[in-house]
């Protein structure tokens, strides 16, 4: 069911990027080459239609890469869509558009070459102004993109000719090179509708239905070579858990997202039927509003972080395919995770005590829905264990369509999930930098910020270490994150599929570019 890849020698690893940091004044350049994938069980062949059923879509979605609102949304993002750097399925950096990449200034400069030849969707050649103007529109006071935190560090972007840029930072950041691959900075064409998903990635698509399905064709001049198998794609959204599996046991879809853990013990001795799995930094949480009544008292935030009996959620909602979370966005697949912070394990006389110290008293209304597999089971778990403490939570269910536009961010009290964010700078930025899009707690502080600055300049991996630790510790004493528990990538597959391949950090909407149907 799975393959393995292979990035080659020219490939820069984290720990490669990181050690070469003191010497990033000599400005030698990165050059990349695609990763392939392998399987020796039998040759790839092109031809047919690969149905898959995913989680997460609304009839409100965009597909303008400054939102992507919704699972669903990201995983078309990966098949229209091309970055400058792409991550290989052991997490290492290679090149997509770009052809190279070169710091110079100890990294507060970089200069990016691009591939010369590649062609957009509508036959539109792809040049520095296209990803130039891309870039930007996640720059700026006006961008509704939840990367505008992560792009605050670049002074300007500046195109050098039609297949060359230059990123100039205000202070030097070793790890630009892993922001270029995340999801939102897609390549778009300059004179296009941004919502138009129009890009230069594996396949193009011929209709959309928000909330309901999406079909693609495979893209004849796509720039990689000896990829794209299928001739066909169609996407469709199956929000239901039981529907989406169901879908799946009758043949009417080939591959399905999102299966529930508590489920997979159903499916294991499916004929005909695989399984694929692997940690990833996607994090489920209670968020709780930090500048919006009762939530802005520290003590009310640190009594409910106490009242959550993580281990009975992930033993229910996730048992054997995640780990318990402890308030802060990073987990153990990050290489500068720190293990020795204060557990928040679940403490009823803690979580008395400081009730009782938050001065609170009546029903704390918790907003749910089932945005993500047993998020209405997680919410009536922490219901019972903060019963046990003396803290009333009243659960309002609330319906998934809308849930992100409606609910999310709005409300003081709600369930949320994170995922894709697949660096430090990411994990800590998105969520709790001020100023934030994604900001969902609305908890910002100078000093956090500037921790982060600070991070991104240290070019000592065991110093830069230290400083996300403490970063870490203001989200875990004093964030408006619950963060309850990491899971697994759990997707669901028939046998008819070969080439299948895990990847890092929640990517596996990638596959549909690498595998291809059995003969």
């Amino acid at each position: 069911m799975t393959s393995k890849n292979s990035f080659p020698d020219s490939i820069i690893t984290r720990r490669d990027l990181l050690a070469s940091s003191a010497a990033l004044g000599v400005g030698a350049a990165v050059g990349v080459t695609f990763w392939s994938s392998k399987a020796a069980a039998e040759t790839p062949r092109r031809g047919g239609k690969l149905i898959v059923g995913v989680k997460g879509g609304s009839s409100s979605d965009s597909l303008d890469p400054t939102l992507i609102p919704s699972q669903a949304a990201a995983y078309l993002t990966y098949q229209y869509g091309s970055w400058l750097i792409e991550r290989s399925p052991e997490g290492e950096l290679g090149g997509e558009l770009a052809e190279s990449w070169e710091p110079l200034e100890g990294g507060k400069r970089w200069v990016i070459k691009l591939r010369q030849g590649v062609k957009f969707h509508n036959g539109k050649e792809f040049t520095a102004e296209d990803m130039v103007y891309s870039l930007n529109r996640h720059r700026g006071p006006d961008t509704k993109s939840p990367a505008v935190s992560l792009m605050k560090p670049i002074e300007e972007i500046t195109v050098d000719n039609p297949y060359q840029l230059t990123i100039s930072l205000k202070e030097p950041d070793v790890g630009l090179p892993y922001l270029l691959a995340y999801i939102h900075l897609v390549a778009q064409p300059k004179d296009e509708n941004p919502a138009s998903a129009i890009g230069t990635g594996p396949f193009v698509l011929d209709k959309a239905e928000p909330g309901k399905r999406y079909t693609f064709h495979r893209n004849p001049n796509y720039f990689k070579p000896n990829r794209v198998w299928f001739d066909e794609l169609e996407v469709l959204v199956i929000n239901d858990d039981t529907a989406r599996i169901s879908a799946l046991l009758s043949g009417s879809v080939h591959v399905i997202s999102e299966v529930p853990p508590n489920l997979v013990p159903n499916l294991k001795n499916v004929p005909n039927l695989s399984l694929s799995s692997s940690p990833t930094s996607k994090f489920y949480y209670f968020v709780m509003r930090v500048d919006q009544p009762p939530f802005d008292n520290p003590d009310l935030r640190l009594a409910l972080k106490y009242a959550v009996d993580r281990e009975a959620i992930l033993n229910n909602v996730a048992p054997g395919y995640g780990e318990i979370g402890n308030d802060t966005p990073i987990n153990s697949v990050f290489p500068f995770y720190s293990n020795d912070i204060p557990k928040h394990s679940y403490d009823i006389a803690k979580a008395k005590e400081y009730y009782k110290r938050s001065g609170h008293s009546g029903p704390i209304v918790l907003h749910t829905a089932e945005v993500f597999p047993g998020a209405v089971d997680m919410s009536v778990i922490f219901q019972q264990s903060a019963a046990k403490a003396g803290i009333t939570v009243e659960l309002k269910r609330e319906p998934v369509d809308g849930y992100w536009d409606n609910v999310w961010i709005k409300a003081p009290f709600c369930v949320s999930y994170w995922g894709s964010l697949t660096t430090e700078d990411q994990a800590f930025s998105m969520p709790f930098a001020s100023g934030a899009p994604w900001n969902d707690s609305h908890w910002e502080r100078p000093e956090f910020d500037k921790l982060l600055a600070k991070a991104r300049a240290e070019l000592d991996p065991v110093a830069r270490k230290a400083i996300y630790r403490e970063a870490a510790m203001m989200i875990h004493d004093e964030g408006g994150h619950i963060t309850v528990m990491f899971t697994h990538d759990i997707q669901a597959l028939s046998n008819k599929i070969q080439g299948y391949t895990i990847f890092p950090f929640g990517e596996d909407a990638r596959n549909t570019q690498n595998c291809w149907f059995a003969s």
